[in-house]
Order: structure tokens, then C-alpha cells, then sequence
């Protein structure tokens, strides 16, 4: 009976080697399922956040432009809060920040491009972040 015994020894270890292994299996397939869904969304986030960035104030009435601008930017905020990103964190912010300080001058014919060139340029940001 001694001689089954380094068989049965060995089967054993041979069992927990493949445990072992098939543990590892799982560890990996869940660590791609993560990095699929954290991919997801990125790309989800980044869409409602450059949807959002795309709003251009009208000046034709020009508060309720402001007020319009200013909720788009917290809704901005609130996206940049889920970013686990710090660089798609940081131009989600950027964006939102430009379109949070719009104030009703900005939206005067002879400033409007100047602030929409600082939009333009956290836009590009945010769209690199993206990328």
C-alpha cells in the first residue's frame, strides 16, 4: 500500500497545480473583462462630454445663453467627477470651467470669438484626452 502513496501524493499536487492554473485563467479573464468595461467607459464618457462641449451659446438672447452655457458646464463637472482618468479628468474640467465663466460680454459680438477660441481650444484638449 506504501507505493500508492508518492502517486497519490503526486496526483494531488498535480490537482492543485491545475487549480492553481485555472484560478490564474480566471484572474486574467477578469482583469480584460475590467480594462473592457473601463474602455467602455471612456468612450461612453467621452461622448457625452464632447456632446456637451459642442454647445454654442446663441446671442440672441443672451442670458438665457449664459444660463444655458452654465448648465452644460455642470453637467460637464459632473462627467469629469466619473473620469478615472486624470488627463480625461483635466480636460473635462478644462471645458467645463471655460463654459462655467462665460459671462454675458463674452457673448458680445466683438468678445464671442475670443471665448469660443477658449472653448476651442479645451474642446481639442478634451478630444486628445479622448483619443
Amino acid at each position: 500500500m506504501r507505493a500508492g502513496r508518492p502517486i497519490a501524493i503526486t496526483l494531488l499536487a498535480l490537482g492543485l497545480v491545475g487549480a492553481m492554473s485555472a484560478c490564474g485563467a480566471v484572474q486574467e479573464a477578469s482583469n480584460a473583462a475590467n480594462q473592457a468595461g473601463q474602455a467602455f467607459d471612456k468612450v461612453k464618457l467621452c461622448t457625452d462630454a464632447i456632446a456637451l462641449a459642442g454647445y454654442t451659446p446663441s446671442a440672441t438672447d443672451p442670458q438665457k445663453a449664459v444660463d444655458e452655457t452654465k448648465a452644460k458646464a455642470d453637467e460637464l463637472g459632473k462627467l469629469a467627477e466619473k473620469a478615472g482618468d486624470a488627463t480625461l479628468k483635466d480636460a473635462i474640467t478644462g471645458v467645463s470651467d471655460t463654459m462655467s465663466n462665460v459671462t454675458l460680454s463674452d457673448l458680445d459680438p466683438t468678445k464671442f470669438a475670443d471665448w469660443t477660441q477658449k472653448k476651442l481650444d479645451q474642446v481639442a484638449k478634451l478630444s486628445a484626452a479622448c483619443g
